[in-house]
Order: C-alpha cells, then structure tokens, then sequence
C-alpha cells in the first residue's frame, strides 16, 4: 500500500512539473512508468489549474470583469508556461500551410513563430480575455480540466505521428480507453457538481475534439505534442464559448 501511495505520489509530482510551473522541492528519478501512471491523473493537474483561476475570478470581483480576466490570462499563461499555446502556435504554422506531411511536420519542428501562428495566438489570447469576462468561476475551472481530458480523447485514438520521439510520444503511445475514460468520468461528476447544464459543452466539446483529431490525422498520419497542445487550446476556447451560449 505505502509502495503504491509513495508511486501515485512520484507520477502526480512528474505531471505538475511538466505541466505547470508549480513548484515542487523534493527530488524525483523519473522513467516511463511514472509517465504512464501519470496520464491518469492528467485531469487534475486541469484541476489544480483551474482551481488557481476560479480563485482569483473570486479575489478580482470588484473590478471590471476584462480586468479580471487579463489578470486571468497571465496567471493561466505563467502556470502552464505556455506549454500548450506554443503546440498551437506550431501545429496552426504546419498544418495550414498548404504542404504535405513532411512539409507541415517539418514546419511544426521550426522554433520560429510564422504568421499563421502568431495569428492563432492573438485569437486565442483575445479570446480567453472575452470568455473569462463572460464566463462564471465554476465554468472556468471545468475549462481547465476539458482541456485536459480532450488532449486524453485525442490521444486515445491517434498514433504518434513522426518516426522519431518527441515530447508527445510516450504520452500517445500509452493512452489508450482506459485514460479517456477515467478523464470523461472525472469531468463529468464535477460539471454535474458545479452546473448540471455544462454538460452540454463537454459532451459538445469532445464531439468537436474528435473531429478536429481526425482533421489532423488525415493531414500528417497521427498526433503530436504539438498538436495535443493545439487541440488543448482550441477545445477550452470551444467549451467556454458553448458555455456562454448555453448558461
């Protein structure tokens, strides 16, 4: 029992200090075990981001709702480092430059910022200040975990798409049902705990999730980091968008 506590423990560290920026003292030797337990708590560490975020929704409420939500964006910008929003900075370079695989992987692989991504970056970003305006604290921290559960629909039912490893690799490779299932439960019993009624984003979020999975795999054959971390942003821009309609 202790074993298995002192593992869950080690993969839950491995997934904060990958994710997000916050800080962990105690010294950990990571290996690919730990990733694979990992996946399965993947949707907390959407938790402990959106927890951050429906915490200072609440500690902004005496100013302007687009003050609060620029203060929103940095702070979900610094926790995550901007992990997700250089995948889709990357993968909306790639995947709309008119090439064929090779040329768009080739691309997505290019440090440098293109037009097209920092198009999608200043969508995403403007985006994120309207809908955290707009949107109740409960409905952005379900957000916070919707991204994380799309990246586990997405993964569960792609292959890794470059013929070398990349930071992605590990992760699709070993989701499988099992993750997304879990992932779906968990965000399904706090949605119904926050507002019955964001169960009509969710579920409209995953379907969307599903056909923009499929998009990208007939465009280069599989997933990426990168792409993961496009269909992270573009899913949390959909399910709070959808939640404004709905609510």
């Amino acid at each position: 029992m202790r074993e298995i506590l002192a593992q869950t423990i080690k993969s839950i560290a491995m997934m904060m200090l990958f994710f997000t920026r916050i800080p962990i003292k105690r010294q950990f030797d990571f290996d690919e075990q730990d990733y694979q337990l990992g996946i399965v708590f993947f949707p907390l560490i959407g938790l402990l981001i959106g927890l951050g975020l429906l915490i200072i929704k609440y500690v902004t409420f005496f100013v302007s709702p687009y003050i609060s939500a620029i203060v929103l964006v940095f702070f979900y910008v610094w926790i995550t480092g901007g992990i997700h929003i250089d995948g889709l900075s990357d993968t909306s370079d790639g995947i709309f430059s008119g090439g064929d695989k090779a040329k768009i992987l080739d691309i997505m692989k290019d440090s440098r910022v293109g037009s097209f991504g920092s198009l999608a970056i200043s969508l995403v970003i403007v985006s994120y200040v309207m809908l955290f305006a707009d949107n109740a604290g409960g409905t952005i921290l379900i957000m916070a975990i919707m991204g994380k559960v799309s990246i586990l629909a997405s993964a569960s039912i792609s292959e890794y798409a470059k013929d070398d490893d990349g930071l992605g690799t590990v992760f699709i490779k070993n989701c499988t049902e099992r993750e997304r299932n879990i992932g779906f439960a968990f965000i399904t019993i706090l949605a119904l705990v926050v507002n019955y009624k964001l169960i009509v984003p969710v579920v409209a979020t995953l379907i969307l999730t599903g056909l923009i999975t499929r998009y990208i795999i007939k465009k280069i054959g599989g997933m990426t980091g990168d792409t993961l971390g496009f269909v992270h942003e573009i899913s949390q821009i959909m399910f709070l968008l959808i939640s404004s309609l709905v609510l």
